[in-house]
């Protein structure tokens, strides 16, 4: 199947002078799969291979310098030809492997010529983003966040987790002070700027990456894909960030050569700066505050 794929999109050394022009997409997670990594050399580690949960013994092969993709499917009757090709082995498993090396490619695959767009988030190299979660304080990489209600959150704490985290028994749990002691589990504190009037958040952090996004990008529709909100979402929010702020923080732009555009207003590039320093001197308050009342005394120990 790999060396069909390869072939088909013009890769001849996939190990080496072509490695960073392949990109392969599995539908299955099954021994395959193994054998596709080994055959192409592509990895998940080196975000080469991409795993689609589909069930389906199918890859796709994708050049990304030409753009030329195939999507390549294991026929299921080959099985069963594979009892006419080799009828004297009485062992099922074993006549497919000595037929599948003698059948032609047509009644092994079905290969189809398909258009595959990866994301600049989903391209190899070092990660584009890495921004915290405001419910579960963990890292999030490559704009695999999600923004709900004006919060920015990984996709465990917007959708579920595939895990239930079981408490500490008490017998093996810890005092806060031997916690505290130990090296490699010291305290950090976190911090978080809302902006509210009358009682309802106006401007966080969330809505600030929006803004950026817009900036950036000189487009609300691709600033909304940035932050993994829709478009209808992004619109309503700056709709009423510029109710509640009195001022336009959006200038939209239409027609012309480019199709139009969006762009940041002086206004709003000003009101960006202002809460980037604000944040910036209540977290530089908020950790000399830290290090006075959690002050780290000596052999590790901490005066709480």
């Amino acid at each position: 199947m790999s060396i069909r794929g390869l072939s088909e999109i013009g890769i001849f050394d996939p190990t080496g002078n072509d490695r960073k022009s392949l990109i392969v997409f599995v539908e299955m997670d099954r021994c395959a799969t193994d054998a596709v990594r080994s055959v192409t050399g592509c990895t998940l580690g080196h975000r080469t291979m991409k795993f689609l949960d589909y069930g389906k013994m199918a890859v796709s092969y994708l050049n990304l310098k030409t753009g030329r993709a195939v999507r390549i499917v294991a026929r299921e009757d080959a099985r069963d030809k594979a009892r006419e090709y080799k009828p004297h082995i009485t062992d099922k498993y074993a006549a497919q492997m000595e037929a599948y090396k003698v059948m032609r490619d047509e009644e092994l695959f079905d290969v189809m010529e398909v258009s595959i767009t990866v994301r600049p988030e989903d391209m190899p190299g070092r990660p584009l983003s890495r921004v915290q979660c405001e419910e579960c304080a963990e890292y999030v990489q490559d704009h695999r966040e999600k923004l709900i209600d004006g919060k920015l959150l990984c996709n465990s704490c917007a959708s579920g987790t595939y895990y239930s985290a079981v408490s500490i028994p008490k017998e093996n749990s810890f005092s806060l002070p031997t916690a505290m002691q130990n090296s490699h589990n010291e305290m950090q504190i976190r911090s978080k700027l809302w902006i509210d009037i009358d009682g309802e958040p106006v401007f966080g952090r969330g809505r600030m990456l929006l803004l950026k996004a817009i900036g950036s990008t000189g487009s609300i529709n691709h600033a909304a894909q940035e932050v993994r909100i829709s478009y209808r979402r992004a619109w309503s929010y700056i709709k009423a960030m510029e109710e509640r702020l009195g001022i336009q923080l959006v200038e939209r732009r239409t027609g012309g050569k480019d199709g139009g555009g969006a762009l940041l207003t002086d206004e709003a590039r000003s009101f960006l700066d202002k809460y980037e320093q604000l944040d910036a001197g209540i977290r530089e308050m908020v950790d000399k505050r830290f290090s006075l009342v959690f002050e780290k005394k000596d052999k590790g120990a901490f005066n709480v």
